[in-house]
């Protein structure tokens, strides 16, 4: 899989139902039909790069470039047949093309399947925080995962 760099065309690519911020933003099957799809702004300056690839798109924020780390939010369309190819092509480009050392991203589990495709991709659980977020009606704990390159 491929990333290439986000152009306008790609608008409708930036909404759809997950949680925002997430590292890996899949498609929610509960989400309400009348709900506001979640929309992620075009990038704004140069603390992120968003690229894009056929039906998903992967976003660097909070990018910092001393320290060459950045958080990584997916925001993924279809199923979860690529999630694998996905997120090997973040890391990928995220430590090749932009020359990072460490990405790193929340991940709330009460939404998302178990951790097998983070971990395939060098990703290791850093953090639990309990009751983070609010999601389904209760609080819910949220999960910090990161991976670092090693040269």
């Amino acid at each position: 899989m491929k990333l290439r760099g986000y152009r306008d065309t790609d608008r409708g690519l930036l909404s759809g139902p997950w949680l925002a911020g997430e590292l890996l933003g899949l498609p929610l099957d509960d989400w309400p039909a009348l709900a506001e799809p979640t929309e992620v702004p075009p990038p704004a300056g140069d603390d992120e790069e968003l690229c894009v690839t056929d039906g998903a798109f992967v976003r660097y924020t909070a990018i910092d470039w001393v320290h060459r780390r950045a958080r990584v939010e997916i925001g993924v369309h279809s199923g979860l047949s690529e999630l694998d190819e996905l997120l090997a092509a973040a890391v990928e480009h995220g430590f090749t093309g932009l020359n990072l050392r460490r990405l790193h991203g929340w991940v709330t589990p009460a939404a998302r399947p178990g951790p097998a495709a983070l971990a395939a991709a060098g990703f290791r659980r850093e953090a639990v925080v309990p009751a983070a977020t609010w999601f389904d009606g209760a609080p819910a704990a949220r999960e910090i995962w990161g991976t670092i390159r090693h040269d």
